[in-house]
Order: structure tokens, then C-alpha cells, then sequence
């Protein structure tokens, strides 16, 4: 994540907000249930776990879930729309975001995510985004929420994240520690499961994108982070490790987490250490490969050449993983900001690290709904699970690039976004 907070700007991603009517669909519409199908017409179905399309389909969806699927014209009465032979994928899945506000979300949702896990928020803002989805907002994606991450010293992290103190007070006594010590790693999941996080955040090394820090360094310890990762599966959660070394990575492994986060100095046996575990990898590879702008500060230009080092070993780190069977999914690490990486930058590095154009889209779909224990109703188009869709006017298999130009996007049965028509 960058180290300053950026101005969120919808540009690099917007087009127009129509509704199946060609009306502007204001922020403020509720995703209310639906008496009548939406009916899309003459599409292609990219179901990411088969490797060959469904030509010609017929989808009907209602009350939010896709009802049924196949190549027979549908007669039943509903709004109806010919895509004329366009090309549908389930809704995007970004395993690896940190969306701050609303304009975030919206933004994500523009790209065709319709289900992002957020993995560090201030002031517990990926939790009230997800209320805001729940409630029927349909501009938010689905959001799972992680809340405050679990450090060894909240005061000397940057950027400046002791607004936990003020989120949780309670946890005052730990600004004057050292480290929190495994006590106090306990607490802090027991904090985020209070608030209703969906995962707990731990960070086993430290961070890579500041000069001040170096990414081989330990941040929690082996107690700390069995205790903080003990906690989390004695309650039910599953738990994101935020580490880039072997020690880091094989401590949390061997801790229990289900995801690994960047991972890019990894080596041989520490990911097959990751494979007999059955853990994730999350590699974050775009959000290294960001040239800084003419008005970035010294200390951004100082960090480049790690950055660059990061992304060489990140991708030869994919590469080793996709040869030995380790899953991998697809974030970007971004806040969704100006400049920031996308998860279709992500998407493309992978397929740029050795994975196939459909084991690209995977990472990003039925392999981060996995893993992240949410197939049961996201990351492909089966009778049952939520009508979270993009559609595209060709197909992404075959062009990456295609991802940055969705048609249509449907949001939990709801159209949020559609090209206005031509003039």
C-alpha cells in the first residue's frame, strides 16, 4: 500500500452510468429485490473452471441469483436485453485491496470487481462499506473486511496507523509497549472479531514499500504470530500473513494462515512448504512495477530500485509457484486512488510471470472465491450463486486488454453500470 494517502479519482476507470432503461443510476439507488427476471440474451459464458466457453446462452436471473443458463430462448416475461453475441464473465474477485471511502468502491466496481477482500482500513471503513453493500447499496461491492492489521508496535509503523487507539481504546495500554507480545496479539484479534471482521491481518515481516523498513526484517515474532494466527482459528477466522522472506513466510505457514501476501523473496523450499500446506499465494506483483511520477518525492525515487528487486523476484517467485502446484490468486494492493494498480494490471502480470490467459482470469475469479470460502456463491455463473456479472463486447481470454473495456456490469442481480448507447 502507498505510503500516502492519494486523492481517489473515478477518470482512469469511468464511463457511463446507465440502468437497462438508459436512465442515470444515481449512488444512492438500494439494491431492492426484483419481481421480474432480467433476461440477457444471445452472450457468451466464460465459466473460469471450464476451459471452453458456452456459445449463445440465455441467462435469467432473479432476486439477485442467476436462475438458469442455457442455450434455449426463454419466453417467461421480463426485461430482456440482446447483448448480440458479447461475452460474460463472473464478477472480479480482488483478493488484496485497501479501499478507504466510497468513491474507492464505486471505482473498483467500475472495473468489474464485485467482490474485494480488504486487507487494512482506518477507522474500520472496509467494514462500513460492506454495511453499505448488505443494505442494498448497489455502487459497493461485496466487501470482506479485515479491520486493523496485528503489528508488533503500532507507533513506529508508517504510515501513521495509531488511529487504532482511538477505534479501540481499550488497546491504550500497548502504545507504551515495545512489542504487544502475544497477549496483546490475542487482544487485537479478539478487537477486529468484535467489530466483525471477516479475516485477521498479520504482519510476519516488515513492510517493503517504505525506505525506513526493510522487507527480510521480522516485524511480529514467532510467539506474536502464533498467538495472533492461534486466536483467529480458535474463533473461526481465516488469517492473511503479510510477509516477503523465507523465515516470514514459512513462520506463518507453519502458524496456520491461509494466504500469503507479496511473498516475492520466497525460495524453492519455502514454497513447497506453502504447497504441502495447502496455503495461498496473494503476490501483489503490479503494485511493484509503478514508476514513480515527476512529482514524486525523493524517498519515492530512493525506493525504485527495491521496488524493481521486488518485482524480478516476485515473478520468478510465481513462476516456482505455478511449477509446484501452489494456488495463486490476484490482488494489486491498492486503495483504487489516482495512478494506483488495478486488479487488470495484476491479472496481466501474471500472465506476463508464465500462467495462461484463463489461468490469469481464475486468480481473479474461481481460485480467490476458494479461497477466500465464497464459491458457494461468487467467482462463476451457475444456477444458484449471486448474478454478479461483466460483460464485454469480445473475448477477455483471448485479449487481457479487453478487461479494461467492461460493457455492463451487474452487481447481485442489479445493472450498475452500462455503455451509453450509440449516439
Amino acid at each position: 500500500m502507498k505510503t500516502k494517502r492519494m486523492a481517489f479519482v473515478l477518470g482512469f476507470c469511468s464511463f457511463f452510468i446507465f440502468t437497462a432503461s438508459g436512465q442515470a443510476n444515481p449512488g444512492s439507488n438500494k439494491q431492492i429485490q426484483d419481481t421480474r427476471p432480467l433476461i440477457l440474451e444471445h452472450v457468451n459464458v466464460i465459466n473460469p473452471a471450464e476451459d471452453t466457453p458456452r456459445l449463445d446462452q440465455t441467462i435469467v436471473v432473479l432476486d439477485g441469483k442467476i436462475q438458469s443458463i442455457s442455450p434455449a430462448a426463454v419466453t417467461v416475461p421480463g426485461e430482456r436485453i440482446d447483448l448480440g453475441g458479447a461475452w460474460v464473465l463472473p464478477g472480479l474477485i480482488y483478493a488484496h485491496a485497501h479501499p478507504m471511502n466510497i468513491a474507492a468502491a464505486r471505482c473498483m466496481l467500475s472495473c468489474g470487481i464485485t467482490t474485494g477482500r480488504s486487507l487494512l482500513a482506518w477507522n474500520y471503513a472496509d467494514i462500513g462499506l460492506r454495511s453499505l453493500h448488505q443494505h442494498g447499496d448497489v455502487d459497493i461491492p461485496t466487501i470482506l473486511a479485515a479491520g486493523y492489521p496485528v503489528l508488533a508496535n503500532y507507533v513506529r509503523f508508517k504510515p501513521d496507523i495509531t488511529a487504532i487507539f482511538l477505534d479501540l481504546p481499550a488497546l491504550g495500554d500497548l502504545r507504551s509497549l515495545d512489542r504487544i507480545g502475544p497477549d496483546g496479539a490475542r487482544r487485537i484479534v479478539r478487537a477486529n472479531v468484535v467489530h466483525q471482521a471477516d479475516w485477521i491481518k498479520v504482519f510476519a515481516n516488515e513492510r517493503g514499500g517504505i525506505l525506513e523498513t526493510e522487507p527480510s526484517a521480522r516485524n511480529l515474532n514467532d510467539e506474536e504470530l502464533q498467538a495472533a494466527v492461534e486466536e483467529a482459528t480458535r474463533l473461526g477466522f481465516p488469517v492473511a500473513a503479510h510477509a516477503y522472506s523465507d523465515e516470514g513466510v514459512a513462520a506463518a505457514v507453519n502458524a496456520g494462515v491461509r494466504t500469503i501476501e507479496h511473498g516475492s523473496l520466497i525460495t524453492e523450499p519455502t514454497l513447497r512448504l506453502m504447497r504441502d500446506h495447502g496455503t495461498y499465494l496473494v503476490p501483489t506483483l503490479f503494485g511493484f512495477s509503478v514508476m514513480p511520477a515527476s512529482d514524486s518525492t525523493p524517498e519515492e525515487w530512493a525506493l525504485q530500485p527495491r521496488l524493481e528487486m521486488l518485482l524480478k523476484s516476485g515473478h520468478q517467485a510465481v513462476a516456482t509457484a505455478r511449477r509446484l502446484g501452489v494456488p495463486v490468486i490476484a490482488g494489486a494492493d491498492s486503495e483504487y486512488g489516482e495512478k494506483d494498480p488495478t486488479l487488470i494490471d495484476e491479472i496481466m502480470q501474471l500472465a506476463a510471470a508464465g500462467f495462461s490467459n484463463l489461468e490469469a482470469i481464475r486468480a481473479a475469479t474461481s481460485w480467490s472465491a476458494e479461497c477466500l470460502r465464497i464459491s458457494s456463491s461468487k467467482g462463476a455463473l451457475r444456477v444458484g450463486l449471486d448474478a454478479d456479472m461483466v460483460i464485454y463486447k469480445t473475448n477477455p481470454v483471448r485479449d487481457l486488454a479487453v478487461l479494461r473495456q467492461p460493457m455492463m456490469i451487474i452487481n447481485g442481480g442489479r445493472i450498475f453500470r452500462r455503455q451509453a448507447p450509440p449516439q
